[in-house]
């Protein structure tokens, strides 16, 4: 482990240590309050007693215990509501259940308190407030709590929105940037001239095609930015000029089977999907005129289904992340998984509609 893992461990752990200090530091201030509202303002106290100073601690000892479970229950309160009705979905429901909740909880927690204060220890409720304006005063002194906490939820789910939307962009510009790195790399461009420089004097026509299809995969590599998904049918035009490309390089070097598909042509998915699994199995698989790569694509309502078989080549280096691992943190964006697996001797990657 190196030393900024262990400062990262440790300023972690500082933190929560510092917000429960602050938890408790906020509830004994309240629990304070609390009691010298009631005795002072509203010439009632828990106890039967006169005095406030003469049983102060003894209220505290009560209340303190109380104003921690009822904290406590407010922020798990909090969390449920902003999973169920989050604020930006709906402002009224959110207040809504936010107001019936406070007032659901108060109750019970009123109830219980007094039950336990009278019944269990004895101690006696001063009659000067009665069980009515107590409850009243209850649920209005802890609303404010909730709402503090709630607005502590939603500026922590905007920062976390706006740091979504950050990487999300960040994660766009270097999936361009890779994408065009995959295209432009010097192997790439050397093969893909070379093919061309062969089929200019073989067969002109041939050569305009593959220099057609060459362009308009660089100019959806260079698109990509502005639109980071495409539908179905989208894709399958892109692949097309991208497996041109491909037949023409390794001429009879790997067959492809592609299931019919227009049903779902409008469902979408990651841009250069197809193009990426395509690379990876020519990069780690054996793709000759003699031995062909075998390629399967099948579609449902779920997904694309991308089959090869495993050839593996001997002289396979290590990946840079342009591959299947930033192809699934693509995916991840949208809060889907690709499923990847060996089947007998094939290797399956399975990939999920986003819409």
């Amino acid at each position: 482990m190196g030393f900024s893992e262990i400062f990262r461990n440790q300023g972690t752990k500082g933190r929560k240590y510092v917000i429960i200090l602050y938890y408790f530091i906020v509830t004994t201030i309240y629990t304070v309050y609390q009691i010298f509202f009631f005795n002072t303002i509203m010439q009632s106290s828990i106890l039967s007693k006169i005095s406030l100073w003469d049983n102060f601690l003894l209220q505290f000892v009560l209340i303190y215990p109380i104003v921690l479970v009822m904290t406590f229950l407010d922020y798990l309160l909090i969390k449920v509501i902003n999973e169920i009705t989050p604020m930006h979905n709906s402002m009224y429901r959110h207040a809504s259940s936010l107001f019936v909740s406070n007032i659901l909880l108060c109750t019970l927690l009123y109830f219980a308190f007094n039950f336990i204060v009278t019944e269990i220890f004895d101690v006696g409720i001063k009659q000067s407030l009665s069980y009515k304006a107590g409850l009243i005063l209850n649920i209005t002194a802890n609303l404010p709590i909730l709402l503090i906490l709630d607005l502590l939820f939603y500026f922590q789910a905007e920062r976390k929105a706006i740091k979504a939307s950050e990487k999300a962009k960040r994660d766009m510009l270097m999936y361009q940037y890779n994408a065009l790195r995959a295209q432009v790399n010097p192997h790439f461009l050397f093969n893909s001239l070379n093919v061309l420089s062969s089929l200019i004097y073989e067969n002109q026509e041939q050569a305009n095609k593959y220099t057609k299809a060459l362009s308009q995969v660089y100019r959806q590599v260079l698109s990509v930015s502005k639109k980071p998904l495409n539908t179905l049918k989208e894709e399958m035009h892109f692949f097309r000029q991208y497996l041109f490309l491909m037949e023409i390089r390794f001429e009879n070097g790997f067959k492809i089977d592609i299931e019919p598909w227009e049903p779902w042509e409008h469902r979408k998915l990651v841009a250069f999907s197809f193009q990426l699994l395509l690379e990876n199995a020519f990069k780690h698989n054996v793709s000759s005129a003699a031995d062909p790569l075998l390629i399967y694509i099948s579609v449902d309502e779920h997904g694309i289904s991308f089959r090869n078989r495993i050839f593996l080549r001997n002289d396979i280096t290590k990946g840079e992340g342009i591959g299947l691992s930033f192809l699934n943190t693509q995916y991840d964006r949208y809060h889907k998984k690709l499923k990847i697996m060996e089947e007998q001797d094939e290797f399956v990657v399975k990939i999920p509609f986003i819409e």
